[in-house]
């Protein structure tokens, strides 16, 4: 590069930090977040976890609650549950009846969502839980398990240095509306669509 383009270079960059140091400046309040990691790619729950580490990695309290995929050994908690201070640092509940359209049951189903919504109040009350994941949980406003006004209702009302992370495809517009960050991952490829068969330690 000559010195005209890595002239031309620095001084985008000091623009930059300019614009970055701005923004900085102006995010000053505290208080917790909805996040809502949402559309049809692959990689909410992953993302979730992600984050989910990261808080323990700084020394914070966290809970986790599966909705749908309770029945499936999954690294992420296979991993959580073998590092016994991580484990301790963490409340973790999964739906027990694992994928919906293989119980074909919507009564034991609802039940099963009941149950699970009851460990995830009982964590958005508890101001010692810094993070609440709850993982596939638009699954259960789009068949109708829960009632979207309460588990909105009930989020709002957590305790205010909490924040949540809701994963799951085809988030309700209630759910859009209450996140404070949303991030929708697109399908543009997926290898098991091509007939790639579902790989530990990279699907699940």
């Amino acid at each position: 590069m000559d010195e005209e383009k890595k002239q031309n270079h620095n001084e985008r960059m000091l623009r930059k930090k300019a614009v970055v140091d701005a923004a900085i400046e102006r995010a000053q309040e505290e208080r917790g977040i909805v996040v809502l990691i949402t559309g049809n790619g692959k990689g909410k729950t992953t993302s979730a976890f992600g984050t989910l580490y990261r808080a323990l990695g700084h020394g914070q309290r966290a809970g986790v609650v599966q909705f749908i995929k309770g029945t499936q050994a999954t690294g992420e908690v296979i991993f959580l549950q073998q590092q016994a201070s991580a484990a301790a640092a963490v409340e973790y509940h999964a739906m027990a009846t694992g994928f919906t359209w293989n119980t074909q049951d919507w009564d034991a189903d609802k039940r099963a969502a009941d149950e699970a919504w009851a460990h995830a109040t009982r964590l958005l009350q508890d101001p010692k839980v810094k993070l609440v994941v709850l993982d596939e949980l638009t699954y259960m406003l789009k068949y109708n398990y829960l009632d979207t006004a309460t588990v909105v209702d009930t989020i709002r009302q957590r305790p205010a240095l909490q924040t949540v992370i809701i994963t799951g495809r085809a988030a309700r517009p209630e759910l859009v509306e209450l996140a404070d960050t949303v991030s929708e991952i697109a399908d543009r490829k997926h290898a098991f669509k091509a007939g790639v068969k579902a790989q530990a330690g990279i699907d699940f």
